[in-house]
C-alpha cells in the first residue's frame, strides 16, 4: 500500500494529488502489472476539489484509467466513509500527537488482511441501493 505523508499546513491541491499520489500509484501499478499496465483499471473517488479537477481527469484518462463518477451530494457513498474510517477509529486509542496517530494508522492499514477489505463489495451494494431508491436515504436498508 502506498502511503504519502502530508506535512502540517501543507496544501493538498490537484497538483500535489497528481504528482505525489497518482503518479506513484500508476508507476507501482505498471511495475506490478507489466503486461496489462493500467488497462481495465477503474478508479472511484469522491467529488473533492483535488479529485474532480480537470487536470486530474485528463491525467487519469491519459494513463488509461476509467473514472467512475461519484453522485453529487452523496457523502455516505465513498467507501472510506462507511467502512475504513470507523474501523480505524475503533482500533486506534491512546494516540496523543500527530506523529503517533500517523504511525498508528500506517501500522493498522498494513495489518489489514483481504477478508477485512470488503470495500468494493460493500460499495457496490450501497451504490445499487442508492439507485434502487432514486437517490433517497437508504441507510436503514443496509444489512
Amino acid at each position: 500500500m502506498l502511503m504519502h505523508r502530508i506535512e502540517r499546513d501543507q496544501t493538498v491541491g490537484h497538483h500535489y494529488y497528481i504528482n505525489s499520489c497518482l503518479r506513484s500509484l500508476i508507476d507501482e501499478t505498471k511495475c506490478q502489472r507489466p503486461a496489462c499496465v493500467t488497462r481495465g483499471i477503474k478508479i472511484h473517488y469522491d467529488n473533492d476539489r483535488p479529485h474532480a479537477h480537470q487536470d486530474v481527469s485528463d491525467y487519469l484518462e491519459s494513463e488509461g484509467l476509467t473514472i467512475i463518477p461519484h453522485p453529487a451530494n452523496s457523502p455516505d457513498l465513498p467507501p472510506c466513509d462507511f467502512w475504513l474510517f470507523d474501523l480505524i477509529k475503533d482500533n486506534l486509542t491512546d494516540q496523543y500527537d500527530s506523529e503517533s496517530i500517523h504511525d498508528a494508522v500506517i501500522d493498522f492499514m498494513n495489518s489489514l488482511n483481504r477478508d477485512e477489505q470488503k470495500t468494493v463489495e460493500k460499495w457496490t451494494e450501497r451504490m445499487q441501493l442508492c439507485v434502487d431508491n432514486n437517490g433517497d436515504y437508504f441507510e436503514h436498508l443496509m444489512k
